[in-house]
């Protein structure tokens, strides 16, 4: 999974998803009965709950280098390389959990 775990009162574990543009809610801990549910239904019946976003894959040094890039392409673009666009575009991929579309010639 990519994105949100949420953890309710009673310890179990859901999936952040969206389903059609709706936030929904998988229980992924019991297994035995599946369960969706929006996610104001998931607060109401079984809040609160505590969002954890998944584990950032970088290292400490290797993310705050990364942010220094993102704020540069952010902020001054024109002065930014084509590399440093590059991995802002590698980022960002990664943030939504899509493939990257082929690179041109």
């Amino acid at each position: 999974m990519r994105g949100l775990t949420a953890t309710d009162r009673h310890g179990r574990t859901w999936d952040i998803i969206a389903i059609e543009s709706v936030i929904c809610a998988l229980l992924v801990t019991d297994t035995r009965t599946p369960t969706v549910m929006s996610a104001p239904d998931l607060i109401d019946t079984h809040g609160p709950i505590r969002l954890a976003p998944d584990r950032c894959r970088l290292s400490p040094g290797a993310r705050d280098a990364l942010v220094d890039v993102v704020d540069l392409v952010a902020s001054e673009p024109e002065t930014a390389t084509i590399e440093q666009i590059r991995e802002v575009a590698v980022a960002a991929h990664l943030l939504l959990g899509v493939k990257p579309a082929p690179r041109s010639a």
